[in-house]
């Protein structure tokens, strides 16, 4: 376990893990939390941010087609969180707590409807970095739906489901599914969950996310007594 907890937000797409990660590192800037984005390259090795650099291109700045497999994307997430973990967290948390907006477990609560076994997901993701702490925001896809449904990417709509057509359909069975795996992940590993409902203001919804990492932070066994 680190001196200081690595926390992690999780959830389906849309749940609002980034906007939630930056008010709650804002908000306890006494406890200095650190907000480092899942696609941060290295800042601690040149060397290794201009291997990691292409890495982020591919992942998230190269557009969605089907064209190469799901098991190349996956072994790509894999190296891209291997080297997060090492040349991102592990630095950081020299200087006090890290949280992160989003770590490998929603690829992997997908990769089950893929055709992956448990074993191949275990052992692909086997010497990434696990977080100390990891919170699933549990929000209703259909919610998801209407705060973004018309600037969802066809990976999110279910490109790599095995669907006829990407739409609200698909998105809304290809993120329950998923949303369902991180759901008993959550059971099996002890995961925090914030339940989100329906209608709930961000402001309530964020006040809970800070409040709870808050805790974390306070009863986590080398920083107790931190909080004020």
């Amino acid at each position: 376990m680190s001196a200081a907890p690595f926390i992690v937000l999780e959830g389906p797409d849309g749940a609002g893990k980034t906007t939630l990660a930056a008010r709650a590192a804002t908000d306890l800037v006494r406890l200095g939390v650190q907000h480092l984005d899942r696609r941060q390259t290295s800042t601690h090795s040149a060397y290794a941010a201009t291997l990691m650099e292409p890495l982020a291109r591919m992942l998230w700045h190269s557009g969605d087609a089907p064209d190469l497999s799901d098991s190349f994307w996956a072994h790509l997430q894999a190296a891209w969180f291997t080297a997060h973990g090492e040349q991102v967290v592990a630095p950081a948390l020299a200087a006090g707590p890290v949280l992160v907006d989003g770590w490998y477990s929603k690829l992997a609560s997908r990769l089950p409807g893929q055709g992956w076994s448990a074993a191949e997901i275990s052992h692909l993701f086997a010497r990434v970095r696990r977080p100390d702490h990891t919170i699933l925001l549990d929000v209703d896809p259909a919610v998801l739906w209407e705060r973004k449904g018309k600037r969802l990417r066809p990976a999110e709509l279910g490109m790599h489901g095995t669907y006829d057509t990407l739409g609200r359909a698909s998105f809304l069975d290809y993120q329950q599914r998923g949303l369902d795996r991180l759901r008993a992940t959550a059971a099996a590993e002890n995961w925090h969950v914030l339940h989100v409902p329906a209608g709930e203001p961000l402001e309530t919804t964020a006040f809970r996310t800070t409040s709870l990492i808050c805790d974390l932070i306070a009863t986590h066994p080398t920083t107790t007594g931190a909080r004020p």
